[in-house]
């Protein structure tokens, strides 16, 4: 039986394949740059409606040198800053549908439970796994056979990233301990 560790590494070298893929799928021009007219056809392909303004967004915010496009060490970093994200501020429009690609073979239109484990369990580790299966899908059941549009998916992660957000503890939330009584001095 293989060690953690081991199962670890096959996993993250099976998500670098599964990231080219999704690089690959998105990149309909084959020039090696992802822009947003490619972004926006897939998202079509997709039955997911965005307007032009969101599509040319999600390029932008993740765009570090300004072209409107991503390379692929662009699309590598995006992806490596918000899997690694601890804190939630990370931009992910682009990230989710990436992992949309990535969940979905052969090009589906939905992503299955199934689909989705192995990215869910790098994303949040095994601890968090049934719990944010349950938050985007409902259900941590495998044989519920339950599948997600790309619509339903993006909305299931914004819903369960604002309710992340909400329940950290932010300056306006802090309530401070109260004060220690001061002990009486003896006289």
């Amino acid at each position: 039986m293989a060690s953690a560790a081991a199962r670890e590494r096959f996993a993250r070298k099976n998500e670098a394949a599964e990231l080219r893929r999704a690089f690959d799928t998105l990149d309909s021009k084959r020039d090696g740059r992802l822009d947003a007219e490619e972004l926006g056809r897939l998202l079509v392909k997709l039955s997911h409606r965005a307007r032009k303004a969101e599509v040319e967004d999600m390029i932008w915010e993740v765009d570090e040198d300004c072209d409107q496009a991503l390379t692929w060490p662009e699309f590598q970093a995006m992806y490596q800053r918000c899997r690694n994200d601890q804190t939630g501020y990370e931009p992910r429009r682009l990230f989710n549908v990436v992992q949309f690609v990535m969940n979905a073979p052969n090009g589906r239109a939905t992503v299955t439970l199934e689909d989705a484990m192995q990215i869910m369990y790098l994303r949040y580790g095994r601890q968090l796994l049934d719990s944010q299966l349950e938050a985007v899908f409902g259900t941590a059941d495998l044989n519920a056979g339950k599948t997600l549009t790309l619509s339903e998916f993006l909305a299931c992660l914004h819903a369960s990233q604002v309710q992340q957000l909400n329940s950290r503890i932010t300056a306006k939330t802090y309530k401070a301990p109260p004060p220690v009584p001061a002990k009486r001095r003896a006289a």
